[in-house]
């Protein structure tokens, strides 16, 4: 039977050459977070905040250029240390705008850790709301939001290059 479903969301996949540990304290830990940043501008003064709980919060200020500059983030709701971690994604007063009494139309991103011994599998995966209708599903994904999160991914798999366990 053929539908005509709208795709809500994608998957990214990368290898990161890194422990899966490591992996998940890039993500999890500020002092191992600057990674994130958009090398080619200025580092926010702004501090990177982690509340690593399920309810809590993690937010960054994003510099894209001098004109465009933004909190994004993300409220935790579910971590399994070394394993997963699942938010809803954005910030308040952020992008994309969390608001506290919807946070269920907020796209939400599952990250999966599969170990590979010295090397970890990293499945990144947006969702978006059943929720949204398809035309906001629509504005969403043309944001241009997965280009952004894969060229996000690809800094954290610059970062561990040539790294290994060992180290």
């Amino acid at each position: 039977m053929a539908t005509n479903a709208v795709e809500r969301g994608f998957t990214l996949s990368r290898i990161l050459n890194a422990p899966r540990d490591l992996v998940f304290q890039a993500w999890t830990d500020p002092a191992h977070l600057l990674w994130y940043f958009n090398p080619s501008m200025p580092r926010p003064s702004e501090p990177i905040e982690v509340d690593l709980r399920v309810g809590g919060a993690w937010r960054v200020k994003m510099v894209i250029n001098d004109i465009l500059q933004y909190f994004t983030g993300g409220v935790y709701r579910e971590i399994v240390p070394g394993e997963k971690l699942v938010f809803t994604w954005g910030a308040v007063d952020g992008w994309p705008e969390i608001d506290g009494e919807r946070q269920d139309d907020c796209p939400v991103v599952t990250i999966t850790l599969n170990d590979l011994g010295e090397k970890t599998e990293m499945i990144f995966q947006v969702a978006l709301s059943e929720q949204l209708s398809d035309e906001r599903v629509h504005e969403w994904l043309a944001t241009g939001m997965r280009d952004g999160w894969s060229e996000t991914i690809d800094r954290l798999v610059a970062t561990f290059a040539g790294v290994t366990g060992n180290d």
